[in-house]
């Protein structure tokens, strides 16, 4: 039951408030601008969209629940449902992170063995995809939904100064459903399949990049692939460490950890009725985390557990989120919402971009010399107009192409005309000579 006080205290406990609600929402929207770029572009890599997804809703959830819960722990039942969703959402995003890793160590895999990337066959095809949406999709749904029912020792926890999180019983069956999730995909990324990673891409690099410029990696340059490289390391070093050591702490408490903790432990007078909303709602005061025998250590996984998603996602940002690809979609995105509202000042502002590296452009009487009535006449207004119109198309200026297209065609009828007009002086010049 929760424990009241007379008066809630309304200063923030945590002495790094609020700094992780704001790292947080930055790491959010950074996450945000990847996969929109990914939309975008129609450009998709199941492991850094389920890694960037489920961050990003972390991220946010998180940030939420720091602020809700910043000054006390005191019983605020309009946001319980809330708490409910966020922590079966945080247990989803436990397993995403090292369930992306192992995604993405077996598509490098796949490229290291020379094997393509997406599968020609059918049903190659979709045995990879079901591999991958099962290890991304799947398997954080069953941990969050059956196999934690079967742990849960609480409706939820709320930890004083911090906010809520998932309550499941201290137990070795909690150990094998919940906890060693952090260590089997990144151990099974590391003995499986990134020694033969880095070896191949060390030994064989000529060849894969030779792979990525073939059809059946639909010519992907091969720092597309350094980049999932750095992402997957990243995740391994960050993910498995912490995940024995975890364990190893969890094995420490003072408190004997039997096999299964069965169900009545927190339920209402109903020993055999095991429902979400029978179940007791657990505080634990600021004093208690900082304090006890393993207070230092469990406020030390706290904060490492909460630095690594906004450490993964300025990872994915910086690896993804700042190429020249992805910074062209932030423009044009910003240019058709610019369009949206009448706003031109984005759209001219790129379009002096592309005249300025296109050099200036000169207006002025056109040099006689290049105008002749001969099959290889040259005109360099028309020339230029044209090159401007195509360079307008391939930036994805299409409006500002038609208009130049308009322009190339007025300007050709204007020098038909001069031509037409030199031609009959040039003849009156000869009878009149004559």
């Amino acid at each position: 039951m929760f424990t009241s006080s007379p008066k809630a205290t309304m200063t923030a406990l945590d002495p790094t408030y609020p700094l992780y609600p704001i790292v947080d929402v930055l790491a959010a929207v950074m996450l945000l601008l990847v996969l929109t770029t990914s939309v975008v572009r129609h450009s998709w890599n199941l492991g850094v969209v389920f890694l960037s997804f489920w961050l990003s809703i972390e991220l946010a959830s998180t940030a939420a629940s720091n602020i809700i819960w910043s000054d006390n722990r005191h019983r605020k039942e309009r946001f319980h449902t809330f708490c409910d969703i966020f922590t079966r959402l945080q247990l989803v995003c436990y397993v995403v992170k090292p369930m992306s890793t192992l995604i993405l160590s077996r598509r490098l895999y796949m490229i290291a063995s020379l094997r393509p990337m997406e599968p020609v066959g059918t049903a190659a095809r979709r045995w990879n995809l079901a591999v991958e949406w099962t290890l991304g999709l799947i398997v954080p749904l069953v941990v969050a939904g059956p196999l934690y029912y079967v742990v849960q020792d609480y409706r939820f926890v709320v930890k004083e100064g911090f906010g809520c999180a998932s309550a499941h019983s201290h137990s070795v069956l909690s150990i094998l459903l919940i906890e060693d999730w952090l260590v089997i995909p990144p151990l099974l990324s590391v003995l499986l399949y990134y020694p033969r990673v880095m070896k191949m891409f060390y030994r064989q690099r000529r060849d894969i990049e030779r792979f990525l410029r073939s059809d059946h990696s639909r010519s992907v340059p091969h720092i597309s692939y350094m980049r999932l490289l750095m992402l997957a390391s990243v995740d391994i070093i960050l993910m498995l460490p912490f995940g024995l050591t975890s364990i190893i702490l969890y094995t420490l408490e003072p408190q004997p950890i039997p096999f299964f903790r069965s169900w009545p432990q927190g339920l209402h007078h109903h020993p055999t009725l095991h429902h979400h909303h029978t179940l007791r709602i657990k505080t634990v005061t600021y004093d208690e985390l900082m304090t006890g025998p393993a207070g230092t250590a469990r406020i030390a996984r706290m904060y490492f557990l909460a630095s690594t998603s906004p450490v993964l996602a300025f990872t994915i940002f910086g690896l993804f989120g700042l190429t020249a690809e992805a910074r062209a979609s932030y423009r044009r995105i910003l240019c058709t919402i610019a369009g949206w509202f009448g706003w031109k000042a984005a759209l001219q502002r790129g379009q002096r971009d592309t005249r300025s590296s296109l050099g200036p452009i000169e207006f002025g009487e056109r040099p006689q010399t290049h105008v002749t009535l001969s099959d290889g006449a040259e005109i360099r207004s028309r020339s230029s107009l044209a090159y401007i119109a195509n360079q307008c198309l391939e930036s994805g200026h299409d409006e500002q192409a038609e208009k130049m297209e308009k322009v190339e065609r007025s300007a050709c009828s204007i020098t038909d005309e001069w031509d037409i007009t030199a031609a009959l002086e040039e003849k009156e010049g000869s009878v009149d000579g004559g």
